[in-house]
């Protein structure tokens, strides 16, 4: 079969991007789907409102993939040798542009309170919030502009600023995210003396900084592509895979508790059980005491303790237990 050429146009720089684009979402929503697993079994008496964060994420996400895989059916489906294919958005794509927007901004707010509970300042965590929220907005207007005026490509190139503002609204917020949590633990490190806390610090910071990066990368990237080549669809690539980045980012948060939790209490060192408590104090409910019988017939009590300091203090655990022998 020859292949199909049309003057003016790379078709294989219109279709090749979108392919990419599916193949490498379909492998992230994998991933989460691992991820959410995981959540689940390892953090079961996490705070009501951060399970209800991963499950709605993780219900836009399906959803999302939904949408995807029926725009990714007609038009390598049915529409598969239509030219019109090239020019037309199919009608699946509608709900994509507000439902990035969605994940971007949920990934984002959890961040932001995270700076809030550290820091315990309230005017940076608003200002990113108006950047977060700003973003969201266009997105929502991009969507349904699209979806009103038409769905050619031609509509796209016209609303340029609006899609310009989300995406550069969007990377702004992760690299202000990144940047407030190094300060925040920056301002930690200067109040101690000891160098395992300067070291657990560290390792925040450096945590903080990659799955930052990873979002904010994604988010640059993703601007500079619609900026510089949008006639041709590559910048779709990341169009499609930049909400499964900030729910594996966010999911990646969550599920690193657990090596560091299970660090804890198998008596290691505990190098990271500074970073996960001083990150996490109010994440989960608090821990009741466990009450057994020992191998002698005594009754063993084993009780967890959060103790948390005033907002520029590093949160510490401490555990104990005792054992009671029966006498009689």
């Amino acid at each position: 079969m020859p292949r199909v050429v049309i003057p003016g146009i790379d078709v294989a720089l219109l279709t090749g991007p979108l392919v990419l684009g599916y193949m490498f979402a379909f492998g992230l929503y994998g991933i989460l789907i691992v991820q959410v697993y995981m959540y689940s079994e390892a953090f079961a008496r996490d705070r009501a409102v951060i399970k209800a964060l991963v499950w709605t994420m993780f219900f836009l996400e399906s959803v999302f993939t939904l949408f995807t895989t029926i725009a990714a059916w007609n038009q390598y489906g049915p529409g598969w040798g239509d030219t019109d294919t090239l020019l037309i958005i199919d009608w699946a794509w509608g709900p994509l542009p507000a439902l990035n927007g969605v994940l971007a901004g949920m990934a984002q707010s959890f961040y932001i309170w995270r700076i809030y509970s550290l820091s315990k300042s309230i005017f940076l965590p608003i200002f990113i919030g108006l950047v977060m929220l700003t973003q969201v907005t266009v997105s929502f207007y991009y969507g349904i502009v699209v979806s009103i005026q038409g769905r050619g490509v031609d509509k796209l190139f016209a609303l340029s600023p609006e899609i310009t503002l989300w995406l550069a609204g969007s990377a702004a917020c992760d690299m202000l995210i990144t940047l407030s949590l190094v300060w925040v633990f920056s301002r930690q490190k200067k109040k101690t003396n000891f160098a395992r806390t300067s070291g657990i610090i560290n390792r925040l910071i450096r945590y903080s900084v990659e799955t930052g990066a990873v979002t904010s990368i994604g988010a640059v990237v993703e601007v500079t592509l619609w900026l510089t080549s949008r006639q041709w669809n590559i910048h779709f690539i990341f169009f499609l895979v930049i909400g499964k980045l900030y729910s594996n980012m966010l999911m990646a948060t969550l599920n690193a508790r657990a090596p560091m939790s299970r660090g804890e209490h198998s008596g290691g060192h505990g190098s990271s059980n500074g970073a996960v408590n001083s990150y996490w104090a109010d994440a989960s409910r608090p821990p009741i005491a466990n009450v057994g019988l020992n191998s002698r017939g005594g009754v063993h009590i084993s009780r967890t303790t959060n103790v948390a300091g005033d907002a520029d203090a590093i949160v510490m655990n401490v555990s104990s237990g005792r054992t009671l022998k029966d006498h009689c």
